[in-house]
């Protein structure tokens, strides 16, 4: 590992406050759990269904790569945590291709001859976190190259699409690192699939977002800060969904949701249908809710949710249960 790697016995910096134990995992439950209810209700709209169908019983409910990376990408970022404290060097980018590559497995692909063939772990072996129909492109093509893409040697610096944003909130819930270092981590995991900046760019400023609402505490104008005066990128010469587009209506379906109600779980749901309406070049309407989801269960925690999502089976569940494993190893326990 390097000298700012994972590890739950480095104090944390002045400048990097960690609210109490039980603020920070309501947070980090909140994102995820909100995130996860975010992409069903998107999958639901984008199916031409009611999506507030997502917010009744979500137990059967299909999702997209969003949640899916997303718990891969705990999961790698727990693996590289669980070396950290047994005292063993290991390196956070190689954990995270290594959990990337299992979802690709999931997703029924072989994997390249020449990539490694990681062990499942636990998350690989849940039944409940269904196989997506239509898995992200580019990140699925980029690891069936067998390839780690690396910052200094992208893959395709063309990838400008959602895949390695809508993966990126986890960087922003580990606690006792500097901010610099969630950044890092941030870029060095987006760049093993993306190599275009205006993918990387925004999966880091999504990360900042999540980071400022649930480590550091911050109102949600705090934690938008300049994201919420930018204003619509320019629409693309194709229809591909691309990061900035997706990012944008995010931020707005959330400002549109929060500025006529104070209930939290009103806020939620008016973001989430302001979000999958928003009319914004490059927006997947899907990602962009996961993503308005993520910021509304970091910055109001698990009251913004609808209680199933507290006790439903299937993805809640297996949400919950690796949010545990994020917390048990951030807290030493």
């Amino acid at each position: 590992m390097t000298n700012d790697s994972l590890s739950t016995s480095t104090s944390p910096a002045p400048a990097d406050p960690t609210p109490g134990p039980l603020e920070y995992e309501d947070r980090v439950l909140g994102c995820l759990l909100g995130g996860s209810a975010g992409d069903a209700y998107g999958m639901l709209h984008a199916a031409g269904r009611d999506p507030v169908e997502a917010l009744r019983d979500p137990s059967l409910l299909a999702v997209s790569s969003a949640t899916s990376l997303t718990l891969y990408t705990v999961d790698g970022l727990v693996e590289a945590l669980e070396w950290a404290n047994d005292g063993v060097a290991a390196d956070e980018t190689a954990c995270l291709w290594l959990a990337y590559l299992r979802w690709l497995r999931r997703q029924g692909e072989h994997l390249p001859p020449h990539a490694p063939a990681p062990p499942d772990r636990w998350l690989d072996r849940q039944t409940g976190l269904l196989t997506e129909q239509q898995p992200d492109r580019d990140t699925l093509q980029a690891l069936l190259s067998g390839e780690m893409g690396t910052r200094s040697r992208p893959l395709d610096s063309r990838s400008a699409g959602p895949g390695a944003l809508i993966r990126s909130a986890p960087f922003g819930l580990v606690p006792r690192i500097p901010a610099s270092m969630a950044e890092r981590l941030t870029l060095d995991a987006a760049a093993l699939t993306h190599g275009a900046q205006e993918a990387t760019a925004p999966a880091a400023t999504y990360s900042a977002i999540i980071r400022a609402l649930a480590i550091d505490g911050q109102d949600l104008t705090g934690a938008l800060g300049s994201a919420a005066e930018t204003g619509p990128p320019a629409a693309g010469a194709t229809a591909e969904p691309t990061a900035a587009g997706t990012l944008y209506a995010a931020v707005q379906g959330v400002l549109a949701g929060t500025a006529t109600s104070t209930s939290s779980r009103e806020q939620f749901v008016r973001a989430l249908a302001h979000t999958v309406k928003a009319d914004a070049p490059g927006a997947s309407p899907i990602a962009a809710s996961s993503l308005a989801g993520g910021i509304m269960g970091a910055l109001h925690g698990t009251s913004a949710l609808p209680g199933a999502y507290l006790s439903s089976s299937g993805t809640p569940e297996i949400v919950r249960a690796v949010a545990q494993t994020l917390f048990r190893q951030t807290s030493g326990a």
